[in-house]
């Protein structure tokens, strides 16, 4: 997107596809400024050729993004040690044996104990909000807060690019391309953050659809083990909920650092602008030479 290469690849995009592509998922208004700083560099060729070498290159906003971006990612992988630990405990098995039989799901006859679900679409959404739902509702937050860290840390980046790098129409054009992309940015954190919930209950359903003979157990803690016994095919955890919470954990921690990896590499890639070598990226016609494929 950057230059024109002398290697043609096979799979390599084309870039007016991929420009038309992005293209639709700009926000208006920053598309048109887009357009404008685009055509006052092509109406006045020789301001592409004086300056210096590095085009929109922050070093400030640079040296900000390279000190917090790590210490952000840091400190969230710390938060979700310290929530996994924390819904470790809450499902540790005695705890989850008091949840079960006071609601009810946790009864005793003459053969035993037994686990009393019949498998209804109603008792699995009463089971999960009985149980995991404030767990998915715990990592929802952390994912919130993470968004709008990195929101905020983009805020500040911003100020500092746009006052010290945007001087004329061609530093102006990067910084206007990336404005373009914030609102699709939030909508899409808003979809990982719904993802959150609609994974954690189908994997939660899943474990209950198809139900059996009702089995019977000496003892109620030994039934609340074996509830959801499918999250714990191993045998592994002391309980089929450490299973899940455990797996969640991972999926939600890593869900959450992927946000804050993402900003972090797009502001690796914005900030340093680009140079004067590359500007054939506004428009400029490759020669015939630069079409020929490498042997």
């Amino acid at each position: 997107m950057t230059g024109t290469s002398l290697v043609r690849l096979g799979g390599r995009p084309d870039r007016s596809s991929s420009v038309a592509m992005l293209s639709q998922t700009m926000e208006a208004t920053w598309s048109i400024a887009l357009f404008e700083h685009l055509d006052a560099a092509l109406t006045d060729p020789s301001s592409t050729m004086a300056g210096q070498e590095m085009i929109s290159y922050s070093p400030n906003a640079w040296m900000i993004s390279q000190k917090d971006f790590p210490l952000l990612l840091d400190e969230f992988r710390t938060r979700f040690d310290e929530f996994r630990a924390k819904w470790a405990q809450r499902f540790a098995t005695e705890e989850l044996h008091r949840v079960l039989l006071q609601a009810g799901w946790i009864l005793q006859d003459g053969d035993g104990w037994y686990f009393s679900f019949k498998g209804t679409s109603q008792e699995i959404r009463n089971l999960y909000f009985s149980t995991i739902h404030m767990l998915v509702g715990d990592s929802e937050k952390l994912l919130v807060m993470m968004s709008s860290r990195v929101l905020h840390l983009q805020e500040r980046l911003c100020k500092v690019w746009y006052k010290e790098s945007a001087i004329d129409a061609i530093s102006k054009i990067l910084p206007s391309m990336e404005a373009s992309f914030h609102e699709q940015e939030d909508q899409y954190i808003a979809r990982l953050r719904a993802s959150l919930a609609e994974i954690a209950f189908k994997r939660f359903s899943l474990a209950f659809k198809s139900r059996g003979k009702v089995r019977h157990f000496a003892t109620s803690l030994a039934c609340v083990r074996a509830v959801g016994s499918t999250w714990n095919r191993s045998g592994a955890y002391e309980n089929a909920f450490l299973a899940f919470t455990d797996d969640f954990c991972d999926y939600a921690c890593g869900l959450t650092l992927l946000v804050g990896e993402w900003y972090r590499d797009k502001w690796s890639l914005y900030l340093r602008g680009f140079s004067r070598g590359q500007l054939d990226l506004f428009g400029r016609s490759v020669s015939p030479l630069h079409t020929k494929p490498v042997e």
